[in-house]
């Protein structure tokens, strides 16, 4: 593995000199690429490097990314793999799934494989073809990966291909790198359990048959003993995602990050008839959650490199001490990654999700 950082709001060619680096490199087969969205970007150039490039590329551009302890508002990594990756694209013509993934990938044995999963993170379909990858696969690789976009939740080209930029889809890619994967959060629940009685995608409509912005104001209200501030409803919800139950797993977060009458919309979808609670969370549990993401994902096996996957809402609740929470997840400072929105792993055995305000950690082992 070959790593380099083009720090700072690089040029066009800089990107095409360093995928030429790592093509010249013979052992050198694909491409990994995170970008910070504050990198300005013009995307016939980038398609035109991408198209032209020998290496076999996957990746995103996020609100953030990550490198060796510190975390960037503009610029790229590029990782080059010997490990070949055979990439599928999936979008809204794609009618099924389970179909498409199953013809690209007939002849892939999955055992010791790692999957990588780079979303256009306003993609409707995402969580359809999540479950269809899992469906194909089951348990048997391990999953990384996350939502690409920026913090202004407008769609834009974000995932990187060999055919160039693209948006509104997924981006599927098999190698064969041993990875071990660690995924936590540090969030608690405050609130009873709740069931989730209409919803439609990523929009809950009610809660135990009540209008969903009611209960939800009157179980932060009763916690916080401050009056919700609606008008600044991302900032008060921060603190209070909610919990999907799931059998002997951690819960799934879902963020909430916008309320439209009675309804409010949380970042990725929630099925109606789910069981769910108000979380709430401090510095000291999501610190706690980080350093089990790290703990799960490298008490068993010595590592070379870190791929992080950390929600970028973690960013914005802890504020200057997320450089805590990069400590806890790399306290040797050489792992690489993205501060995403929304996040895709498996942990072990248990079922393939896409999380919300969660720590994924996949350590690649010796």
């Amino acid at each position: 593995m070959l790593k380099e950082h083009i720090a700072g709001n690089h040029s066009t060619q800089e990107l095409k000199e360093a995928l030429h680096r790592l093509s010249k490199h013979t052992d050198i087969n694909s491409a990994i690429i995170f970008t910070a969205s504050g990198t300005d970007m013009i995307r016939e150039e980038y398609d035109e490097i991408l198209q032209a490039s020998d290496l076999q590329i996957i990746g995103g551009v996020f609100p953030e990314i990550v490198y060796e302890g510190d975390r960037y508002s503009n610029g790229s990594i590029v990782i080059g793999l010997e490990s070949e990756i055979q990439t599928i694209w999936m979008d809204q013509d794609c009618t099924d799934p389970s179909v498409k993934l199953m013809d690209k990938y007939a002849e892939i044995n999955p055992e010791g494989k790692t999957v990588f999963v780079i979303a256009d993170a306003l993609y409707a379909q995402k969580s359809t073809c999540v479950e269809a990858l899992y469906n194909t696969f089951g348990s048997i690789p391990n999953y990384v990966g996350g939502g690409a976009g920026s913090l202004s939740f407008q769609q834009f080209p974000c995932i990187y291909t060999n055919e160039g930029l693209k948006y509104d889809g997924i981006q599927i890619g098999i190698t064969d790198l041993k990875t071990t994967i660690g995924v936590a959060h540090g969030w608690t629940p405050i609130s009873e359990t709740m069931k989730v009685t209409e919803s439609t995608g990523n929009i809950i409509h009610s809660l135990d048959w009540r209008p969903a912005k009611e209960v939800y104001q009157e179980i932060v209200e009763q916690h916080s003993g401050s009056p919700f501030d609606f008008e600044n409803f991302f900032d008060t919800t921060k603190s209070y995602p909610f919990g999907i139950s799931k059998l002997d797993a951690e819960m799934v977060v879902r963020d909430p990050f916008s309320y439209d009458g009675d309804d409010i919309h949380v970042i990725d979808n929630i099925d109606t008839g789910s069981h769910i609670k108000v979380l709430y969370g401090n510095m000291d549990s999501l610190l706690s959650g980080a350093e089990k993401a790290y703990s799960i994902a490298t008490e068993k096996n010595e590592y070379s490199d870190l791929i992080l996957i950390d929600c970028i809402s973690r960013v914005l609740f802890l504020e200057e001490n997320f450089n805590k929470e990069l400590q806890k997840v790399d306290p040797k400072n050489k792992g690489f990654g993205a501060l995403t929105l929304g996040e895709i792993a498996n942990n072990g055995d248990a079922f393939l999700e896409v999380f919300n305000k969660t720590v994924v950690v996949c350590a690649i082992n010796e």
